[in-house]
């Protein structure tokens, strides 16, 4: 046998003997080993699928897709209107200006007369709260007398139906100038003036105005609106005027 054969057969022995046998736990812990490589599987399909998917946001290479939703518009209901918080202010409704009646209804007589032809002969006077349509005497009546002439009474009959578009108080009021008169029937220009405003007042009652709305005065020349040393200034004395004041219906004489 040559040497050679002689080192292989002794290398043959010394493996038989180092050789050591399979034990029973060896055996055991074999499903482990298959187990380990299941989970190591499911690992790498995971991380394939991940990357496939392009990864989750925020990982270096990716792009984040953001999806913005508009939201439909808002629409308040009737509930959603009373549940809101009402605003108060310190304004106090009475502090607040109101309308004029006075000068509204001034306003509409200064329309009327325009459009009857009466602006050169009728003026429109504030006063009082109140609006005033003046009439010179010597349209109405002649000098020294209460009897409406016939220019007096068409002049009146036109103001009708203006006076008949409100219910405001009126007072014909009857004025005169300083002059005085002696007459059998007018002692004074007291008698003068309050005749010829119930002259004025029984045409207008005739024409369908309200006895109760209606009073005559007569103010003789106690209150002149132009200086009396004057045939002008007397002449804008002698009037009539028909105040229109609201309120309720006078039933006064």
């Amino acid at each position: 046998m040559s040497d050679l054969e002689r080192s292989a057969l002794r290398a043959a022995r010394r493996s038989g003997h180092l050789g050591a046998p399979e034990s029973a736990d060896s055996q055991e812990d074999g499903w482990l080993i298959t187990y380990l490589d299941v989970i190591t599987l499911l690992l790498v399909m995971f991380v394939v699928m991940l990357a496939l998917s392009g990864g989750p946001s925020g990982m270096p290479g990716t792009d984040e897709i953001v999806e913005t939703k508009t939201s439909p518009p808002v629409v308040a209901t009737d509930e959603d209107r009373l549940a809101e918080p009402k605003v108060e202010t310190d304004k106090d409704p009475a502090a607040e200006p109101q309308a004029d009646p006075a000068a509204a209804f001034a306003e509409q007589a200064s329309q009327f007369l325009r459009e009857a032809g009466l602006s050169g002969q009728v003026d429109v006077v504030r006063q009082d709260g109140g609006v005033s349509l003046r009439i010179g005497s010597e349209v109405l009546f002649a000098s020294g007398t209460a009897e409406l002439s016939n220019d007096g009474m068409r002049q009146l009959e036109q103001l009708t139906p203006l006076l008949a578009q409100t219910d405001y108080r009126l007072e014909v009021a009857g004025h005169t100038d300083n002059r005085p008169i002696r007459s059998e029937r007018y002692p004074s220009n007291w008698e003068l003036s309050s005749a010829r405003a119930a002259s004025v007042v029984r045409l207008f009652l005739a024409e369908g105005i309200a006895a109760n709305r209606m009073r005559a005065s007569g103010y003789a020349d106690t209150k002149p609106v132009a200086r009396n040393d004057t045939e002008r200034g007397r002449e804008r004395n002698r009037r009539v005027e028909l105040v229109l004041r609201p309120g309720v219906n006078n039933t006064e004489s």
